[in-house]
């Protein structure tokens, strides 16, 4: 990884924002009506960076939320990188040394940081990533649905448009008949359900009757911390386990892979500290020989094109969690969205232009505004 000749950072913003979606999204925690989340932006003379993260409005995914993420950023981690000339990664990690977790706050400087590194050196944000994919393909997720002839339809429709795999969101035991109903009405898709930490151990019947569901895998179906219950599950399914939440550094990667918690692991940029980090991750996992997939937190376009940029590398094994911000949102935050590849619904193009090409629309941008620092100068 080279290092940029110059790279000091003239000014910063960091704002929220509160995203309506289209219809609530339903998960094992909730029914979420929107998306809050935190962008900043870093400028360097001319040059201007974009980066995002979303980690929801309240703790539900993770113990971060949209509050208190604003304020780290705008209190702490700002203060300490305006006015710097910080051209190498060690040095805005060691900026943020100070902080423990709060891995979505980290991301959405560090994330910023890699786009305006890349607005000065003209080079696109997958070329840092060692990604070398042009294309990346993705597939459809549904979330939670009571109406099970609303979820065929919409996966019979997604199915016949060539989509390449489903993920389904489950929330609880009673899903299971519905769950073998998408299976007898798509025999031959490619499926997989994401719990979103909904389960335990005293859950195992239902979790080893989705076995004969000829899954892909099962997405993080105990607690975050529950490494020793995911191996015990992993040890007498043939289902692979993926897990999404447990996994916020390299170091939680290696413990489920020593323990043999997993053979897939979900990579969000915001869950584990930013582009890097989550870099890190994908390529351990590669050599763990441990498949991988790009995921998503609803983000606007800005961080919808970071995690395309990550999708771009080789060790995403997976279709990512990818989605056009129409397939959610009304009206996007940003006028660069993805791209679909020619010819396919789902695959997008992978872009060349320097930094992150989704930039914010200012009438959008003040339309649902939760908070806003202002312009912050050395």
């Amino acid at each position: 990884m080279s290092t940029a000749a110059s790279c000091r950072v003239d000014s910063a913003r960091v704002i929220a924002v509160r995203m309506p979606l289209r219809s609530p999204w339903r998960t094992s925690f909730g029914s979420q009506p929107d998306i809050t989340t935190v962008l900043v932006r870093l400028t360097s003379g001319d040059a201007v960076g974009w980066g995002e993260a979303a980690p929801g409005s309240w703790p539900l995914f993770c113990g971060e939320w949209a509050g208190p993420t604003f304020e780290l950023v705008h209190e702490f981690l700002l203060p300490r990188l305006v006015g710097r000339d910080v051209a190498e990664l060690d040095a805005l990690t060691a900026l943020f040394a100070p902080v423990r977790g709060n891995t979505f706050a980290k991301a959405a400087v560090e994330t910023a940081w890699w786009a305006l590194r890349g607005a000065l050196e003209g080079r696109p944000l997958s070329e840092y990533l060692g990604g070398t994919r042009r294309q990346v393909e993705a597939g459809a997720d549904f979330d939670i649905h009571d109406d099970t002839s609303a979820l065929l339809a919409k996966i019979d429709e997604a199915a016949g448009s060539g989509c390449p795999r489903v993920k389904l969101k489950v929330g609880g035991a009673g899903q299971l008949g519905q769950l073998r109903e998408v299976r007898r009405s798509f025999p031959e898709l490619t499926l997989h359900v994401d719990c979103n930490a909904a389960f335990s151990r005293d859950d195992l019947d239902f979790l080893l009757a989705l076995d004969e569901l000829d899954l892909a895998m099962i997405e993080q179906p105990m607690a975050t911390d529950d490494f020793v219950g995911h191996a015990l599950l992993q040890q007498r399914i043939d289902t692979p386990v993926c897990l999404d939440e447990s996994i916020r550094s390299a170091a939680d990667l290696e413990l489920a892979v020593r323990l043999g918690c997993c053979r897939y692991v979900s990579i969000k940029p915001g869950r584990v500290g930013g582009l890097w980090p989550a870099t890190l991750i994908g390529r351990a996992a590669q050599r763990a020989g441990i498949g991988a997939v790009v995921g998503n937190m609803l983000e606007s376009p800005v961080g919808a094109q970071l995690c395309l940029a990550l999708a771009s590398c080789d060790w995403a094994t997976y279709p990512a969690d990818l989605f056009p911000a129409q397939r959610f949102f009304d009206q996007p935050l940003a006028e660069q969205d993805l791209r679909p590849a020619p010819g396919s619904r789902w695959s997008y193009l992978v872009p060349g232009e320097p930094g992150n090409p989704a930039v914010p629309i200012d009438e959008v941008v003040a339309k649902w505004l939760v908070a806003d620092s202002g312009v912050l100068t050395g």
